[in-house]
């Protein structure tokens, strides 16, 4: 990833567009701080990609960890959350 300041990013915007487009990162710097990240936009759609994984990742967890918790209250001294989770689908597939 090449690193950039703002003032070279304004004096070779058409450059560094041409070759973000080419698949080349840049990463835009304010007094050694990183500020921006340029990629080109099939790089961009793999990032949004990537975050829609984890979004459906976190959610998936969020139903398991309330699917234990309701089991816990149904049966307090019943089975342990993995167990639950092969009595549904047991049930499911029936």
């Amino acid at each position: 990833m090449r690193v950039v300041t703002p003032l070279d990013l304004r004096r070779s915007l058409g450059a560094i567009l041409d070759q973000a487009s080419a698949g080349e990162r840049f990463l835009v710097e304010r007094d050694h701080r990183p500020i921006a990240v340029i990629v080109s936009v099939e790089d961009g759609h793999r990032l949004d990609d990537v975050e829609e994984r984890r979004r459906r990742s976190l959610d998936a967890l969020d139903r398991l960890i309330a699917l234990g918790e309701a089991q816990r209250r149904r049966h307090p001294d019943g089975p342990a959350a993995v167990e639950a989770i092969r009595e549904e689908r047991s049930r499911d597939e029936r």
